[in-house]
């Protein structure tokens, strides 16, 4: 798969992200899609397959009052690419730690590994 296909998808995947649309952000997806969080290097959320990825993601949209990832850099290896990035949002509602609640605002870089297959996304995992 060339670079620029990559990109495409991952531009397609992270706008429709930004904009909350659950149909778009599976439209790129891989049918057995593996979806990974870390956050300080743990393992915090997993999911495999499209249908998990799809309740899960469903959870998450009133979660955050607004949320955007924007892509800094794209690091293309030969089976994946590495994108560094910046995530902003605003809660929509209070987590059920206790730690934030709605209306706080969350700023921080990561990143996030793409894998393909068939064309289409098949990993992601977000590293913040």
């Amino acid at each position: 798969m060339l670079n620029l296909q990559r990109e495409k998808l991952i531009d397609g995947y992270i706008s429709a992200y930004n904009q909350k649309d659950l149909k778009g952000m599976l439209k790129p997806l891989h049918e057995d899609v593996v979806f990974e969080n870390y956050s300080k290097g743990e393992l915090t959320h997993s999911t495999q397959g499209i249908h998990e990825f799809e309740k899960q993601a469903r959870k998450a949209l009133d979660m955050f009052e607004t949320r955007e990832q924007s892509p800094e850099k794209y690091i293309h290896q030969t089976h994946h690419t590495d994108l560094h990035l910046k995530y902003r949002a605003i809660l929509g509602k209070d987590f059920p730690d206790g730690n934030l609640k709605k209306g706080d605002e969350i700023s921080l870089k990561g990143r996030s590994v793409f894998t393909f297959k068939d064309g289409l996304i098949s990993k992601i995992q977000d590293y913040s």
